[in-house]
């Protein structure tokens, strides 16, 4: 069962993401948690989100790597860390294969999310041709400047498109739900805070090139003093 979380800004920009609605409350991690408490439950999803970033979503097994894991993860207590980790390995959160490990679920989510982006980039209506843009008189500095914003405030709505349209192919799920429950924010929440986000970007003049890296300044900004001290109103 997935659970579709839908938040709507406006009748032409709205967006969702997905989970596993029962991820939560199965059994192997109910297990863990009983063993680990909560601070199991969010080390599992910081494992989850480094896993997605990796070749084949998959992690080296071996002790150096596992340290490298602990530290990714923000973990100080290695001897513990290891032993969550040859728990989760027992109880079958993970599986082996040669010296590396990786989430099931992760695979087989990750695999159909491949194969339907690579089916969506095959055929289909061609581009729309992009409209001409409205020529300006460069006599003067004023002009100038207003097509300097005009390029900036356009390269942030776009990146930011980009990135709403990643979120409803299933891009960036992990991730954002391991950024959630470490923040303990409400799933609905990532609407307004989004619109925040690229509202303070446009403010700033900062351009995007990526979605990779409008996410990362997205969560950098979560994760600023100022920022934080705001978020309790959109705490669960």
């Amino acid at each position: 069962m997935r659970l579709y979380i839908f938040n709507k800004m406006s009748d032409k920009d709205s967006y969702w993401f997905r989970h596993d609605s029962t991820a939560g409350r199965g059994l192997k991690m109910r297990k863990m948690a009983h063993i680990y408490k909560h601070w199991g439950k969010g080390v599992y999803w910081d494992v989850i989100e480094i896993l997605r970033d990796q070749k084949e979503y998959k992690f080296e097994s071996d002790e150096s790597s596992l340290q490298l894991l602990c530290d990714l993860v923000g973990c100080k207590d290695e001897s513990r860390f290891i032993n969550w980790f040859n728990d989760s390995l027992r109880l079958g959160l993970f599986e082996l294969e040669g010296n590396f490990f990786f989430n099931p679920p992760l695979r087989k989510n990750m695999i159909r999310w491949e194969a339907s982006k690579s089916n969506g980039s095959k055929g289909g209506r061609p581009p729309k041709k992009p409209k001409d843009k409205p020529k300006l008189n460069l006599n003067n500095n004023l002009n100038e400047t207003i097509i300097e914003e005009y390029s900036i405030e356009e390269n942030i709505n776009n990146i930011y498109k980009k990135f709403v349209d990643e979120i409803k192919k299933g891009g960036f799920d992990t991730r954002v739900e391991s950024m959630y429950m470490r923040l303990k924010l409400r799933p609905n929440s990532l609407t307004p805070l989004l619109k925040e986000f690229k509202l303070h970007i446009i403010e700033e003049n900062r351009l995007h090139k990526t979605t990779e890296e409008f996410f990362i300044n997205f969560k950098n900004w979560l994760n600023t003093q100022d920022r934080i001290k705001k978020l309790d109103k959109y705490r669960c």
